[in-house]
């Protein structure tokens, strides 16, 4: 007879197999318990860890909880409540929904459940150690469940040697903790670490309150809200302007229906939303959840259930994709107030007076006359204007031509475009400094100005506008460069140039884009040519969104500029208008706002 080779596996081993699937680090526990606690209508859940989780985890929350039935049945393997056949797997609605959690957890640990109905006078309390049943009896407790694991994998020691240090696995149960309280502000969270309460969410079910919870209260100012809804899609969330980056993904929380997943997908959607307005290693906040038919998602693709597999990705990327951008591209007006009614001179220019001191004072009641001050107004200068003798003086004429020509671009500004930025002047000839009703604003005016280009350039669509030269230039390259060109014509073309091979190594310029100054002409062309060579055969929207960035660049004003106060407002008017104002092309930030309260910080008022 031929030796039997294959067996079936006792429970026990089967269970131990499962956790291996289920439960790789305590973090993987919480998930489950509290995925469980949600799932069971829970208003309160609390996370209490030791030593990462790895000595202790207890989970309590005030669900509806288990008859004594049913808690002897929810730590047997395949047992759960959230499906009943195979057709059921199609349409998950709920998280738990996979029946060898709470065996499996309980194999490789020291478990205890007590749990409680409403209507019942006592909870039932089970106890299992290592996988094997010790204890099943009434308790008295309170309405809802309450999970204890302690000595997690102490009977599987090759697994408990690969965990982190304890508090590397604390983060890993924080991230956890933080993603589900964002995932269902409807719930209040609590996690307790070594005795010590780490956060905590109030529970009130608007998403902005839990992300005040756990992110603080600074950022919500920060953040721009998602709506958007379309072929059975809905987007719903926060997004962060480019002010607020992670060098990882830390701040980022997909969900699909409720549920925390990881999705490459829904990550890079994100990113091309942010498309020219960060740095290459920043990633922004986001909160985004995406309603869909529970029949079009798979959750049941990946054992701890993070990851999911949709019946048509396109759709759900170009949906992400759609309502970030929309949700960026929103006037600025949402996310700065109008400017407080400032009478022009009395906050913004105080000039002082040249000439002897009886000059100075005509000079000064002349000014405060051409400007309507009033005596309120003055008083904090006024008299000492006269007094300053070693002062460095400005010319008067010059501060209320100033006046006059910000009177005249303001009274031209209908009120759907009045930009509610009042400027003040500039610093260093470099950064305009503004007013605005909830702060000081500081506006890098080279990084404005590349913005306003970029996106002026960017609204025109098929070629970059360009112009024929009276005079063509005739431009000596490498063989090399001479070869990109000839097999980059296209290309080339659409970005505006138009190129005609006249000698081995000569290229005559016929037509370049409008934006570009002639001098600029061969240097511009020169770069394009290496980002080619630098991007290895970019799409035409890298190239394209390249080109743009280094044309904005080149054509924008620069740092060192002197600029009249009518220069400084069409400029902080026209970045007011655009779609993305918060960063330069380039990803760096082009305005960064003192709020009152940090105002008062640095001048040591609180």
């Amino acid at each position: 007879m031929s030796q039997q080779v294959i067996h079936i596996l006792d429970e026990n081993t089967a269970n131990k197999i499962a956790a291996g699937e289920v439960v790789e680090r305590p973090a993987a526990v919480v998930k489950e318990l509290v995925e469980n606690a949600i799932d069971a209508g829970s208003k309160n859940i609390e996370i209490e860890i030791a030593e990462g989780g790895i000595k202790a985890i207890r989970v309590t929350d005030d669900g509806k909880g288990m008859s004594y039935e049913d808690a002897q049945l929810a730590v047997k393997r395949h047992a759960t409540s959230k499906i009943r056949t195979a057709e059921d797997l199609a349409a998950i609605n709920s998280l738990g929904f996979r029946g060898e959690a709470l065996p499996s957890i309980a194999a490789v640990s020291k478990f205890t459940l007590t749990s409680r109905l409403q209507a019942e006078p006592l909870a039932t309390y089970v106890e299992i150690n290592g996988g094997i049943v010790a204890d099943t009896r009434e308790a008295g407790a309170g309405c809802g469940t309450t999970i204890t694991v302690t000595d997690l994998f102490f009977n599987t020691p090759a697994r408990r040697k690969f965990l982190k240090t304890p508090p590397a696995e604390s983060g890993h149960i924080s991230e956890i903790v933080t993603k589900l309280s964002l995932s269902h502000p409807q719930i209040a969270f609590k996690l307790i670490s070594n005795g010590r309460l780490t956060f905590s969410t109030g529970g009130t079910g608007r998403l902005l309150d839990t992300i005040a919870d756990i992110y603080g209260h600074k950022v919500t100012p920060e953040l721009v809200p998602v709506e958007f809804s379309n072929d059975g899609i809905t987007v719903s969330g926060y997004v962060a302007k480019p002010v607020l980056l992670k060098s990882t993904r830390q701040w980022q929380t997909f969900m699909v229906n409720q549920r925390v997943v990881n999705s490459r997908m829904l990550a890079k959607a994100l990113d091309n939303a942010y498309f020219s307005l960060l740095p290459k290693n920043g990633h922004p906040l986001a909160i985004l959840d995406i309603h869909i038919a529970a029949e079009t998602v798979d959750v049941n693709v990946h054992p701890q259930k993070k990851e999911v597999k949709f019946s048509d990705d396109q759709k759900i990327y170009r949906a992400v994709y759609k309502a970030v951008s929309a949700s960026l591209a929103a006037p600025m007006s949402h996310n700065i107030q109008a400017a407080a009614t400032v009478q022009p001179g009395t906050a913004a220019i105080r000039p002082h007076f040249p000439g002897t001191d009886s000059e100075r004072y005509s000079n000064a009641h002349k000014y405060i006359a051409a400007n309507n001050i009033g005596e309120a107004g003055t008083q904090s200068w006024a008299p000492s204007l006269w007094r300053e003798e070693n002062t460095p003086l400005a010319d008067v004429r010059q501060a209320i031509q100033q006046e006059e020509q910000l009177r005249e671009c303001s009274e031209t500004m209908t009120d759907d475009t009045a930009c509610p930025l009042y400027p003040l002047g500039q610093i260093e000839t470099c950064y305009i400094v503004a007013q605005g009703q909830d702060g000081l604003y500081i506006i890098d005016q080279h990084a404005a100005h590349e913005r306003i280009l970029y996106d002026r350039m960017s609204r025109a669509t098929g070629r970059v506008p360009s112009q024929q030269l009276l005079v063509a230039q005739y431009l000596e390259f490498t063989k090399e460069d001479c070869d990109s060109i000839a097999g980059n014509q296209d290309t080339l073309y659409q970005l505006g140039f138009t190129l005609e091979q006249v000698g081995p190594d000569t290229m005559r310029l016929i037509e370049m884009p409008v934006d570009i100054p002639l001098a600029d002409a061969e240097a511009v062309l020169r770069q394009v040519l290496q980002l080619v060579a630098d991007m290895h055969q970019p799409t035409a929207q890298e190239l394209r969104h390249a080109y743009l960035q280094m044309a904005a660049c080149r054509s924008a004003i620069k740092a060192g500029e002197t600029l009249t106060m009518r220069q400084i407002q069409a400029l902080l008017s026209e970045l007011y208008t655009t779609d993305l104002p918060y960063t330069c092309p380039h990803g760096r930030p082009t305005i960064i706002r003192f709020g009152p309260d940090e105002l008062a910080k640095m001048f040591k008022r609180t």
